[in-house]
C-alpha cells in the first residue's frame, strides 16, 4: 500500500492560508538592505561562550523575548517563566520572557508585531507563518554563522534534511522542533462503537469504505456525530492512492503523478473534486454535523460526541495521546496509507527576528532548549509535584485541576526529549526516528515557490476560497451547484496567472535538480 498523497480529506487547522503568499522584495537577505549578516543588530558586548561552557558569568546579562502559540493560555505561566529562568540565569546569563499567543490568534499577531518593527527574539515559524513568506519579508535572519559558533550540539543532532527544508537561497532560517516528519492518514475511531458494531477495520482501504459504519451510528447513536469534520478544520483532499503526489509549498492544489517522468503539473484533478463531491454527499446523509460550518470541533471532540476522525499523522502512540481529546474514551486507528514525506515542510520550528537585540543569545537559549531535558519539559509540562507527577521511568502523569497542561510538545523543541505520556510506547521516540529515516519522499519536495510576482492575484484568490472553503470542507454547499461559480470567481481573480507563476517556476525547479531537461 503506497498512498502517498499529503492526507486523503486530510483535516489541518484552518489557520493556514488557502494560497501561500508572501511580501517584500528584500530578495531573501534578512535585512533588507542586500546583506545577509547579523551586523548591526545590537548585541555589541556579547562575547562567544557556548551555553555550557561555565562562562555564564562573563556574559553580559540580557532579557529574550520568545513569542509562540498555544491551544490556551495557561493560568500558571507566570509560576513556570520564574523556574524557567532560573534554568536559563545559571547557564547563559540571560532571562526569557515568554509570549505565548492562542494559536486562532497567532498569525494576526505576529503580523502586527512585525509591521510595527517591534523588537524581540525568537519566534515560532512553521505551518501558520511560513519562514520562507517571512524571508521575502526581511523578518527573520538567517543562522549560519549562529549555529556554527553557539549551538554545535543542536546542528549536529538535527538531520541534514531538515536544514536543507529551512534554507531558503542557501542560507538556514530556521531551528526545526523534531517530532515526527512523516504522514501517514487514515481514521481515528472510537473503540466503544468499533466494538459495539463489529467494525472489520481490514475492510477498510480508503475514505469511502467507512460510509456503512458511519451510516450505523447515524441509525443507532442520535446524540453522536458520525464524521468529524467542522467549518474550523481545513480539508487537504488529496486522495487516489498510488497516483499522485501533491507539490508542497502552494494551496494544496497542484499535483504530479506518480512515476510521472515529465513531471507535468495538474490542477484540481477528477480525483481532488471528488473528495468534495464525498462531503457534500455524507453531509446530506447526515453523517457530518448539521451546522459545522460554523461550529467548532473541539466543542464536540472533547465531550466524546465524534465517533470518527480523520488524521494525517497516525505516529506511534497517537492513541495515547488523543484519548483524552475524545473525552477519555479510547481510540483504534485505521491507516488508509504508508509512511510518506515531503522531505522537511517547515511544520514547526523557532526563527530568530530581523529585530532581534540578542541574537547569539537566542541562538544559546534554543540550542538550551533543545539539549536540556529539564529545561524543555518545565515549558511543555509545568513543574513537578505541581502540575505533574512522575511515576515509573520517564513517565509521567499530569495532577488534577493541573494550572499549567499546554500538551504542544512540538512548539517548544525536539519532542524527543519529551517526557513520556500515560499509554505511550516506551519506544516511541525511536520509532518515530525510524519512521522519519524511512517514510518514502516526495520527489520534488524542496520546490519553494516565491509568490512575489503573484502577491496581488493570491491575495485574490484567498478571498475567494474564503467565501466558499467552509461549506465545502462540510459540505454544506452542494459541490456540483458550488463549484461552476467557485471556479469562475477564481479565474476573475487571477487563477491564471497565479498557475503560470508556479509552472515557471517548478519548471526552473526541476531544471536546477537535474530532474528535466
Amino acid at each position: 500500500m503506497k498512498k502517498r498523497l499529503f492526507g486523503v480529506l486530510a483535516f489541518v487547522l484552518l489557520a493556514a492560508s488557502v494560497l501561500s503568499g508572501c511580501g517584500g522584495n528584500n530578495n531573501g537577505n534578512a535585512n533588507g538592505n542586500g546583506a545577509s549578516s547579523t551586523e548591526g543588530s545590537g548585541t555589541e558586548g556579547v562575547q562567544s561562550a557556548a551555553p555550557d561552557s561555565g562562562n555564564a558569568g562573563e556574559l553580559k546579562p540580557v532579557e529574550l523575548t520568545w513569542y509562540y502559540p498555544l491551544s490556551q493560555l495557561q493560568a500558571d505561566q507566570a509560576k513556570v517563566q520564574e523556574e524557567v529562568n532560573k534554568i536559563v540565569k545559571e547557564k547563559i546569563n540571560a532571562t526569557v520572557k515568554l509570549m505565548p499567543v492562542a494559536i486562532g490568534d497567532y498569525v494576526q499577531k505576529m503580523n502586527t508585531v512585525l509591521a510595527a518593527g517591534e523588537k524581540f527574539d525568537i519566534l515560532w515559524t512553521g505551518y501558520m507563518l511560513k519562514p520562507e513568506e517571512l524571508v521575502r519579508k526581511g523578518a527573520i535572519q538567517p543562522m549560519d554563522a549562529l549555529l556554527d559558533e553557539y549551538a554545535p550540539e543542536l546542528k549536529a543532532d538535527v538531520p541534514q534534511v531538515m536544514w536543507d527544508g529551512l534554507s531558503v537561497d542557501g542560507e538556514i532560517y530556521g531551528i526545526p522542533n523534531q517530532q515526527i516528519n512523516g504522514s501517514r492518514y487514515g481514521f481515528i475511531i472510537q473503540k466503544r462503537f468499533a466494538d459495539k458494531y463489529k467494525l472489520d477495520t481490514a475492510s477498510i482501504k480508503k475514505i469511502a469504505d467507512i460510509e456503512p459504519f458511519l451510516a450505523q451510528i447515524k441509525q443507532n447513536e442520535p446524540d453522536i456525530i458520525p464524521f468529524g469534520v467542522f467549518g474550523t478544520s481545513f480539508i487537504n483532499p488529496q486522495s487516489h492512492d498510488d497516483k499522485y503526489w501533491v507539490v508542497p509549498g502552494l494551496d494544496d492544489h497542484f499535483y504530479i503523478k506518480t512515476d510521472d517522468p515529465n513531471y507535468t503539473l495538474y490542477r484540481y484533478p477528477e480525483e481532488e473534486l471528488d473528495n468534495f463531491r464525498l462531503a457534500s454527499k455524507w453531509y446530506k446523509e447526515g453523517y457530518i454535523y448539521k451546522d459545522a460550518a460554523t461550529e467548532k470541533m473541539n466543542d464536540y471532540l472533547t465531550k466524546g460526541q465524534i465517533a470518527v476522525d480523520f488524521n494525517v499523522t497516525l505516529k506511534p502512540g497517537v492513541e495515547a495521546e488523543v484519548k483524552a481529546k475524545n473525552g477519555g474514551n479510547e481510540v483504534i486507528t485505521v491507516p488508509l496509507s504508508d509512511w510518506f514525506s515531503n522531505g522537511y515542510s517547515a511544520t514547526t520550528n523557532q526563527s530568530i527576528s530581523r529585530t532581534a537585540p540578542n541574537p547569539e543569545r537566542a541562538m544559546m537559549l534554543l540550542n538550551l532548549v533543545n539539549t536540556d531535558k529539564e529545561l524543555y519539559n518545565l515549558l511543555c509540562n509545568g513543574i513537578a509535584g505541581v502540575h505533574y507527577e512522575k511515576t515509573t521511568g520517564d513517565y509521567i502523569k499530569a495532577l488534577p485541576d493541573s494550572r499549567y497542561l499546554p500538551n504542544m510538545d512540538w512548539v517548544f523543541g525536539s519532542v524527543f526529549n519529551s517526557y513520556l505520556k500515560e499509554g505511550q510506547p516506551e519506544n516511541v521516540w525511536e520509532e518515530t526516528k525510524k519512521i522519519n529515516s524511512d517514510s518514502e519522499v516526495n520527489p520534488v519536495g524542496a520546490f519553494k515557490f516565491n509568490s512575489e510576482p503573484v502577491n496581488t492575484e493570491i491575495a485574490n484568490l484567498n478571498a475567494v476560497w474564503g467565501e466558499y472553503k467552509r461549506g465545502l470542507v462540510t459540505g454544506t454547499l452542494d459541490f456540483e451547484e458550488t463549484w461552476p461559480v467557485l471556479y469562475g470567481k477564481l479565474k476573475e481573480a487571477g487563477e491564471e496567472k497565479y498557475v503560470a507563476e508556479v509552472t515557471k517556476q517548478f519548471e526552473q525547479f526541476l531544471k536546477d535538480k537535474g530532474l528535466k531537461k
